[in-house]
């Protein structure tokens, strides 16, 4: 339990060199089954093919509407003939790899004239860029997403961002929000191309309150009591755009960028992880090569996961752990248009444990955790030490520099789910014999862009992204529309530089994880 968390810092450095991969392209729409069903929704029905026949679905909930009744009866019909029945009138590609299928918005047949491209677009773009409304500077992780519908993205360093949503999301109210800032409000198809919003920064602090009158404690034990009423207590299935880079010295030398699904498993049942596959993904082996060694991040799409403190009960939550740790009710402000607590957390004096400092927020009426950050100060890092490196070569002694992550939460419909976490790590590799001196920096970015209701338990084990998985060691191939309708952290202006090297045979769409190795 203690190095559970620092299971996101297992790296591997090996000697420098890169093995090309291939995968193999197998279809499943040529596949003969059987379906059945009287005025049920397409998510059912779905659903129920992937538990009879083990065919596995991929999509944007914002391309189709998965709630909408359908009636179907089909005996020993192929896959691909029956998902035309099943979408009749949307313009959908299928693509078919071993037991996948990923569905996507296909292009609009000519049938001997060119189409404007305005024409009925598959998806609304929302893009520009946020800034504080009195000193002009982009701002960085700004939440925008829909008020009524789990869908939304974050701004990136330079304050840009990019939504994609269903056309007839075009009337809903898009919230832009940042802590210390108010909230801003847009009707969507309003917003014209490549806008910028500026927010206004405000008093955050609720000068009224009177903190004192509450006990660490009491919050603490409201946080842990109030899991299941704060958080989801079924299955749900999360859509997300992980990104992971390294950089050797501050040159990037590595970029993985996924969309992922999570099978996320109820809160309050603390044994159940959640599960993790890659719908698709593309890296850049090549954006610079490495020095010497290859650093490279272990288990980062799993490991990601488990920044739900939450879920996992991370140690200053977790009350067998409470007194190893010093607690301290900084204030209360507003975040998220709640009133919450600031609690304050560090390792207690002279604790032979790695314990984390940091913060988290923690709503003042139902006893939510919104957001939390949080890091190994000297002490920790020292006893962390070398244990977070899984492989080096030998004679090479590796250092942490820092270890930080945050993780943040978004409600919708009365509960709170998980929106971000991210992971950013630093080591000094020395070797006097080999004169290497580099600090290897890594960031991992996770965004939750949407989050619906499954009757799913499990994904197939050969799907499965684990802890021993190294993502930036996964075999990809190019796929020209890449990203689709899917939402994703538009990169920054230094990572654009970096991918403009983005090799095309390094991009791939990657259903499942048949590429393991």
């Amino acid at each position: 339990m203690i190095f559970r968390r620092c299971l996101l810092l297992l790296c591997t450095l090996l000697p420098a060199l890169v093995t090309p991969g291939q995968q193999q392209r197998d279809s499943v729409l040529n596949r003969v089954i059987s379906v059945h069903a009287d005025r049920r929704p397409i998510s059912e029905v779905l659903e129920e093919i992937t538990r009879l026949n083990a065919i596995y679905f991929s999509f944007d909930a914002t391309l189709i509407s998965v709630e909408r009744l359908i009636t179907l009866h089909a005996d020993r019909k192929r896959v691909g003939e029956i998902l035309q029945e099943v979408f009749p009138d949307e313009r959908l590609h299928f693509q078919g790899k071993n037991n996948h299928v990923i569905i996507s918005a296909g292009e609009e047949e000519t049938a001997g004239h060119d189409l404007p491209p305005e024409e009925s677009p598959p998806f609304l773009v929302v893009s520009g860029r946020v800034t504080d409304q009195v000193s002009r500077e982009p701002m960085s992780y700004v939440s925008i997403s829909l008020q009524e519908y789990p869908v939304g993205t974050i701004t990136n360093a330079d304050g840009e961002f990019v939504l994609k949503l269903p056309p007839d999301r075009a009337g809903d109210t898009l919230v832009f929000s940042s802590l210390g800032y108010a909230r801003q409000k847009r009707v969507a198809g309003r917003i014209p191309g490549n806008a910028e919003i500026s927010l206004q920064p405000i008093s955050i602090r609720i000068r009224e309150v009177k903190v004192k009158a509450v006990q660490v404690e009491e919050v603490l034990e409201g946080i842990r009591r109030s899991i299941t009423t704060n958080y989801a207590t079924d299955h749900q299935l999360l859509t997300a755009f992980y990104r992971e880079t390294v950089r050797q010295d501050g040159h990037y030398i590595n970029v993985s960028e996924a969309v992922l699904e999570i099978l996320k498993a109820p809160y309050g049942i603390n044994e159940r992880d959640d599960k993790v596959r890659l719908v698709k993904a593309r890296r850049s082996p090549d954006v610079q090569p490495f020095h010497w060694v290859n650093f490279k991040l272990q288990g980062g799409p799993y490991t990601i996961t488990m920044l739900d403190v939450v879920k996992k009960l991370e140690t200053f939550l977790d009350p067998e752990y409470q007194l190893l740790y010093r607690y301290s009710i900084q204030q209360v402000i507003w975040y998220k248009n709640h009133p919450v607590f600031v609690v304050r957390f560090r390792p207690a004096r002279d604790t032979q444990f790695p314990a984390f400092e940091g913060e988290m927020y923690v709503d003042r009426e139902s006893y939510a955790l919104l957001y939390a950050r949080f890091s190994l100060d000297d002490y920790g890092l020292g006893m962390a030490g070398e244990s977070l490196v899984r492989r080096k070569p030998k004679g090479f002694k590796v250092k942490p520099q820092f270890v930080e992550y945050q993780v943040d939460f978004s409600e919708y419909g009365g509960l709170w789910h998980l929106h971000t976490a991210r992971a950013s790590v630093a080591f000094r590799v020395r070797s006097p014999k080999d004169r290497i001196n580099s600090v290897f920096h890594s960031v991992s970015d996770l965004l939750v862009t949407e989050v619906k209701n499954t009757s799913l338990k499990r994904f197939p084990v050969k799907d499965l992204f684990t802890v021993n998985d190294v993502f930036a060691e996964m075999p990809v191939d190019y796929d020209e529309a890449f990203w689709g309708n899917y939402n994703i952290i538009k990169p920054d202006e230094d990572l654009q530089r970096a991918l403009k090297n983005l090799p095309r045979e390094a991009a791939a769409s990657s259903p499942g994880n048949e590429t393991k190795k």
